[in-house]
């Protein structure tokens, strides 16, 4: 089985995928090696680009929460903040870091306050809101958290944002904003219960990523690779290094894992 990001790894700049990958995966899919696209995008954003590219399988979206069918967008798992213990946690937040423009990712979809999108480029399609603590319903609490400051990247962010009495997980994918989850949250427990869902050991597993969210994956995977391209972090993590995602590294690793694999048994005509 292989877990891959999508931005900044299977993904090219341009948010598309290559010939090489297209073939890549195609192959994957002829050899019987699920692939798994598992990324911090929200489940509408992360869903529309799954179905751009023709992906098959499942979808891992923010950051570990949420686990979708690719192709029917069925939700197979949500794993999520309570919806008043969140609403807690944005207070307590707002209090420690004055300025903190915040945002919850919900199933439903993302809302986020006024400003946010101003300071993060590329931002994700939301729904704007004067208090990311108004978007918070019972019957669909946040599954993740996010916050951004005019002033502070997401790095330091982190350090005047988040206590260890919060029970949360605190990570990036850009270093503009940081992206909180319930502690348990995070794209290596997905990484567990994929291999579980597909019945793959996970020294049967690889993890390929390029940011710091991605390394909880990495650690949890019997091969853990990064496209050259990747954050420092990432690069120290790896056990394998890609050419980055402009060259189509996880093509490559996909067909050198499909070569290793026996070829699909076909079936004589009756």
């Amino acid at each position: 089985m292989v877990c891959t990001d999508l931005d900044g790894t299977l993904l090219n700049r341009a948010g598309t995928v290559g010939p090489a990958t297209r073939a890549a995966l195609a192959e994957a899919e002829l050899k019987g090696l699920p692939v798994a696209y598992v990324t911090g995008r929200p489940l509408r954003d992360a869903l529309g680009a799954a179905r751009d590219h023709a992906f098959r399988g499942l979808v891992v979206c923010s950051n570990g929460a949420v686990t979708v069918e690719a192709a029917t967008g069925r939700v197979l798992d949500r794993r999520g903040f309570r919806a008043d213990g969140v609403v807690g946690l944005l207070r307590r937040m707002r209090e420690r870091v004055p300025g903190v423009v915040l945002g919850v990712d919900c199933v439903r979809g993302l809302y986020l306050e006024p400003g946010f999108a101003e300071l993060v480029p590329d931002c994700w399609p939301h729904e704007a809101v004067p208090d990311a603590a108004s978007a918070v319903r019972p019957d669909d609490p946040p599954v993740k958290v996010l916050a951004v400051h005019p002033s502070l990247p997401a790095a330091r962010l982190d350090e005047a944002l988040v206590r260890p009495g919060d029970e949360v997980e605190a990570t990036r994918s850009t270093p503009y904003f940081l992206e909180i989850s319930p502690r348990g949250v995070d794209k290596g427990t997905s990484l567990h219960r994929l291999a579980g869902h597909y019945g793959v050991p996970l020294a049967a597993t690889a993890a390929v990523g390029d940011m710091p969210n991605d390394l909880p994956m990495l650690r949890a995977a019997g091969l853990a690779a990064a496209v050259s391209n990747a954050h420092p972090e990432v690069l120290a993590a790896a056990d394998l290094v890609l050419p980055d995602n402009e060259r189509e590294g996880v093509a490559r690793l996909l067909s050198e894992i499909c070569a290793a694999l026996p070829a699909p048994t076909v079936r004589p005509a009756p």
